[in-house]
């Protein structure tokens, strides 16, 4: 079955895409799923099973990540999608799944019917009884992703009101692996999507997304009269690094400063490889005193740093451990995009495209000053300018 994510099948409710996303980060998926619109996708699947089984009520479950006991065995099903009776009251609801239908097929990873509750021993374990609708007959089936079940699609009271037959529960349950893949290869999409804007050594945004993200952020900051700060950093003493240990080593050095950078840029940061080792982090939002502690907070991350690294990339034990630690620095320049280019270009009548080109060569023209002047330090364009008007080179 093809899902068209563009259609909006009515009388289904859904949690927003940002929600979903927190159910579908699994091991290899974490980032992948962050502007796909599974909202969509998943309205589309529920009204598609409507549509095999006609039924009253419908609803889709997805386990909790975050819902764990201390073995990491999730605990509860959470209502993602449901249209009928009370789906708007029971929407982000968690249930256990230890109790009920739900939880019967999520525990057991199979379809299960029931055509008269009120005698069957699992429905009356779970939470149907206090619904607030009269429920004449159910049919669940298990959701699975790579292996594992994630959660449970079920329908409630068919339209024929003869309730779920051996045939319909069969078909749920083709449905149920059809919708699984459906959500699989959503997500593999997104994946592929989301690696095209990578770098694949440091895990951080490429140059070519870097400046495609930055115009919007700028075009949007000039729309507004917000802030955007950008600090433009180079690696210190990088070089000695790569002739004296390898190049391998170097980008096993160069994928850990990427880890650094995602651990200490704020939510609406933006971290880009800008090529070979210089990078470039956008703020949106930030003026020049957070840019600043941004900026300050990387540079003595980096310079504190013990860098322990593979000593031997290519061999197959991978046991010897290297220590780079007191060698690598790095070099900031700084800029932000009201206080320190918005004044000139008004002057000149500049639009946004100008303004992100100016944002971006000043913060690198702080960065080469800070190199000139000793390396291992910020250097503000506020403070340069002034520098520069006093006549200090």
């Amino acid at each position: 079955m093809v899902v068209d994510p563009s259609s909006t099948p009515p009388g289904v409710r859904c949690i927003s895409s940002a929600k979903l996303a927190h159910f579908l980060k699994r091991e290899h998926r974490s980032s992948t799923v962050a502007d796909l619109d599974l909202s969509r996708i998943f309205r589309e699947l529920l009204h598609r099973a409507n549509d095999f089984l006609p039924s009253e009520a419908g609803t889709i479950y997805l386990d909790d990540p975050l819902d764990t006991d201390e073995t990491g065995n999730r605990l509860s099903l959470v209502v993602i999608a449901g249209f009928g009776p009370k789906s708007d009251d029971l929407m982000e609801e968690g249930f256990s799944n230890n109790k009920g239908i739900i939880g019967e097929v999520y525990r057991t990873g199979s379809p299960y019917s029931c055509t008269n509750p009120l005698t069957d021993s699992i429905f009356r374990s779970g939470p149907g009884l206090r619904i607030g609708f009269n429920i004449d007959s159910v049919v669940g089936a298990p959701l699975e992703v790579e292996g594992r079940t994630i959660g449970v699609i079920e329908l409630i009271n068919h339209s024929s009101g003869k309730g779920y037959s051996e045939a319909d529960l069969a078909l749920l349950g083709i449905f149920a692996q059809t919708i699984s893949l459906s959500v699989v290869n959503a997500i593999d999409a997104q994946r592929s999507k989301e690696i095209s804007k990578r770098d694949e050594l440091t895990e951080l945004y490429n140059d070519r997304y870097l400046h495609g993200s930055l115009s919007k952020i700028i075009d949007e900051a000039v729309r507004n009269g917000s802030e955007c700060g950008v600090i433009f950093l180079d690696l210190d003493h990088f070089k000695e690094v790569n002739d004296t240990h390898g190049h391998l080593v170097g980008s096993q050095l160069l994928s850990e400063i990427g880890a650094i950078l995602k651990q200490i840029i704020p939510g609406e940061g933006l971290a880009a490889r800008y090529g070979g080792d210089e990078f470039v982090i956008a703020i949106p939002g930030a003026g020049r005193q957070e840019t600043f502690w941004v900026a300050e907070t990387i540079r003595q991350n980096i310079a504190d740093r013990a860098f322990e690294v593979n000593a031997n990339p290519e061999g197959s034990n991978g046991e010897a451990v290297l220590r780079v630690e007191g060698v690598v620095t790095c070099s900031i320049g700084i800029a932000t995009l009201q206080s320190d280019i918005m004044p000139e270009l008004k002057a000149e009548n500049g639009d946004s495209k100008t303004a992100k080109d100016q944002l971006l060569s000043k913060a690198d023209t702080c960065m080469y000053a800070a190199k000139e002047l000793g390396r291992n330090m910020t250097i503000p364009y506020w403070d340069l300018a002034r520098k520069l008007a006093a006549g200090i080179e």
